[in-house]
Order: C-alpha cells, then sequence, then structure tokens
C-alpha cells in the first residue's frame, strides 16, 4: 500500500464527511487507506461514517488528545509506507495524493513533503512555511529598526530549490515512513499547534521538506473552530494569538532552539508586563482619564504571561509535560 490517510476528527462530523467524499471522487490509480482518529467527540460522527464509507478505519482516543497524539495512534495502526497527515477541514480538488506520492517517491533526498494551500474560491492562501514564524512572538515597538533587528536576529533561510520549505504544515503533510523511524514520530508533549513545526524542524535534519507547486488543495481553515474568527477580531499588539498558540510555539522554540533563545524571549515578555501597563496609564494621564481605566488588554496579557510561567520549569528543563491550556 503506498498512503495511508490519517484524519484527525473532533466535532466535525459534516466536515470530515465531505473531506472523505473528496478523497474517493478525486483519488485514482493509487492503493490508500483511511484512518480516521476521534477526540471523544461525543456526537453522531462514526454512525455517520461508517454508513458512507464502511471501509474507513475508526480509532477512538477516548479523550481529547490533540492533534499529535491522535495522528501518532493512528500512525501507529497504518500499513502503508507513506503517511498523510490530513485536516479534516480540507478538501482536494483533484488527483493530488497520487501525484505528491509520484513526486516524493521518486526523490531519496526528500523526507516530507505538502501542497499549496487554497482558499475556497481557489485563491492562493499564504500560510507559514519558515521559521520566521516566530518572529511575530517577539513584541516590538513598531519602527523599521525594530523590523530590521528581527529580520536580523530570526533571518529566513534561503534554499536553492525554490519548493523546499522549513516545515510543512499539518492540514496536508506527506512523510515517509523511513524518515519517522529514524526521528520519531510527533511530540505528543504539544496539545495543538506547535506540533508541525517541531516535527519539520527535525525531519529537516535527515532531508528535505518540498511543497509541490503542482499540487493544491482547499484548506477551510477554523471549519473546526468557527469561534476563532472572532478571536482574530479581538486581537491587538500584544494578545496577537491565541494563547494555545502561543504556549505551543515557546515550547517548539525551547525544544528545537535551546535554552538560551528560551530565556530571552520569556525575559521580554516578563519585562513587557509592568511597561505594557505603564504605557496605558501614561496615556490615560494625558488625556485627562482615570489612570486606572480601560486596563482590559494589559489584564489579558498579564494573565496570559502568568499561565505561561507555571510551565516554565517544565519547558526550561524539558521535563514531560503535556502543554495543553484549560
Amino acid at each position: 500500500m503506498e498512503v495511508s490517510i490519517i484524519i484527525v476528527n473532533y466535532k466535525t462530523p459534516q466536515l470530515i464527511l465531505d473531506c472523505i467524499g473528496s478523497i474517493y471522487k478525486f483519488t485514482d490509480a493509487i492503493n490508500f487507506e483511511i484512518i480516521v482518529v476521534d477526540n471523544d467527540s461525543k456526537d453522531n460522527t462514526e454512525v455517520l461514517l461508517q454508513s458512507s464509507f464502511p471501509e474507513v478505519i475508526w480509532l477512538q482516543m477516548g479523550y481529547n488528545s490533540g492533534f499529535a497524539r491522535a495522528n501518532n495512534a493512528g500512525i501507529k495502526i497504518a500499513k502503508a509506507e507513506n503517511y498523510l497527515l490530513l485536516n479534516s477541514d480540507t478538501l482536494l480538488i483533484d488527483n493530488v495524493i497520487k501525484k505528491c506520492y509520484d513526486q516524493l517517491s521518486k526523490r531519496t533526498d526528500v523526507v516530507a513533503a505538502g501542497a499549496v494551500q487554497l482558499y475556497p474560491d481557489g485563491t492562493l492562501r499564504n500560510f507559514y512555511n519558515t521559521f520566521t514564524f516566530q518572529r511575530p512572538f517577539w513584541i516590538l515597538p513598531p519602527g523599521r529598526i525594530f523590523q530590521d533587528l528581527i529580520e536580523k536576529l530570526i533571518p529566513q533561510k534561503l534554499y536553492q530549490d525554490s519548493e523546499q520549505v522549513d516545515y510543512i504544515a499539518a492540514a496536508f503533510l506527506m512523510v515517509k515512513k523511513s524518515a519517522i523511524d529514524q526521528i520519531g514520530m510527533l511530540d505528543e508533549e504539544f496539545f495543538l499547534y506547535g506540533e508541525d513545526t517541531e516535527f519539520g524542524f527535525r525531519l529537516g535534519q535527515i532531508g528535505k521538506n518540498l511543497i509541490f507547486n503542482n499540487c493544491s488543495f482547499i484548506h477551510l481553515e477554523w471549519g473546526s473552530k468557527p469561534e476563532r474568527y472572532d478571536e482574530i477580531k479581538s486581537l491587538t499588539h500584544f494578545n496577537r494569538f491565541h494563547p494555545q498558540i502561543q504556549l505551543s510555539n515557546i515550547v517548539w522554540i525551547r525544544k528545537s532552539y535551546g535554552v538560551f533563545r528560551f530565556l530571552f524571549l520569556m525575559l521580554h515578555y516578563w519585562l513587557w508586563v509592568p511597561t505594557f501597563y505603564v504605557i496605558k496609564i501614561f496615556i490615560n494621564v494625558k488625556n485627562l482619564t482615570n489612570p486606572l481605566s480601560e486596563l482590559e488588554n494589559q489584564h489579558k496579557f498579564r494573565k496570559m504571561i502568568v499561565n505561561f510561567s507555571r510551565y516554565f520549569w517544565s519547558i526550561l528543563l524539558l521535563k514531560p509535560n503535556f502543554y495543553k491550556l484549560k
């Protein structure tokens, strides 16, 4: 068998039915299996899948294990020589699995491959695929000077191969079994987010990660969590990421870049907490308003940093943990 397709499900019955339907509609001339790993959705997804696609393998985790653990559970029972980690909120538009497999299998220097992400209307959907993703986690004052500084400290790696990237988002990630045999599976300390970045970092130590320009798929991002649209609207310069995203990527930075990068990152967060308050209080005084008014963003930022700080020693010392915010 050429490809085992592993899809993690959590309360997305219609999305996963549409996703699997698109797989069977467009995938041809390749042997594959589909494994759905459910994170204790407690809904009727299994019944719907069995009636529509009885050949799909259903694996129940029994609890909300997150993304890495669920994918690893699917990998452990997969039979193929290549694994395709596929989001439930994706749709195929052509025989992309076959095209990706054919190119990946011909390249001994490549360990993993992905495809170009599109919006539902077919337009290009830009997505991070470089380790410069860590730049936004440094909260810097606006201005070209600070932008130039962070670009110098965290440069983008340039490759001769135009399709080579630092890592591939696990919305569509095809990886060779032989590569996982060498570096291991996804890091199960990650609950959600950051796991594919860290995984790509390790994959890059043994071979190339490529995104094939002639392969594409539709990614309905946040389809499994539509309330994220409202959260995105409320983002500010300081509270710019969902807390789980930020925690997971702090863990990734520590694991991939070491103690000092992690310590500097945390120190800069701790220093920003009082500074953020002082800036707002000064603005209030200048505007002749109550100095302690409208501090909601400051309180939100402080609470987030306090939550991260509870994990400080575990992250610093790389103690086994499951980094899931409540």
